[in-house]
């Protein structure tokens, strides 16, 4: 007896949609998206609308798992920045894998949501304040970080 076994299909979709949709999460616009992705801009755009990416934009700041989403966008783009520049060392490289394995709990609410939160947003700080220079951008983390914060009091 053999075993009719189908090879998984990967295609762009399969690849690349995730981080499309964190990347849209955290601000950036599609055709900002289609410079990071070999994706046309026809194929994001049916993402968009499939995917319900406006809505879980509007969710970001209401709910963790979006709220988590954006923060991956932010932080695979900040550090591809820095892959491509060689600024990042292999302590650095470890922290981020700590911070992303973090967001990736707060995204399924796993666990204790308020733990998660606190310790995801503790590093993910100490991680901004050592590489985001452009003080209008760490407004905006800030901001979001905050809001997060009153949400999660108001929902508690």
């Amino acid at each position: 007896m053999t075993a009719n076994l189908k090879k998984a299909k990967t295609g762009k979709r399969d690849l690349y949609f995730d981080e499309a949709q964190s990347l849209y999460l955290s601000g950036k616009n599609l055709e900002e998206i289609q410079e990071f992705f070999p994706v046309s801009l026809t194929s994001l755009r049916r993402w968009h609308r499939e995917g319900h990416w406006e809505e879980k934009r509007r969710q970001v700041l209401v709910s963790p798992r979006w709220l988590g989403e954006a923060l991956k966008g932010l932080l695979r783009e900040k550090t591809g920045r820095l892959l491509v520049k060689g600024e990042l060392k292999t302590p650095e490289l470890d922290e981020l894998t700590k911070i992303f394995t973090l967001i990736d709990r707060l995204c399924s609410q796993g666990f204790d949501l308020r733990g998660a939160a606190l310790e995801v947003m503790d590093r993910f700080s100490e991680f901004l304040r050592g590489w985001v220079t452009d003080s209008e951008e760490l407004k905006i983390f800030t901001a979001r970080i905050q809001e997060f914060f009153r949400n999660l009091e108001n929902d508690g």
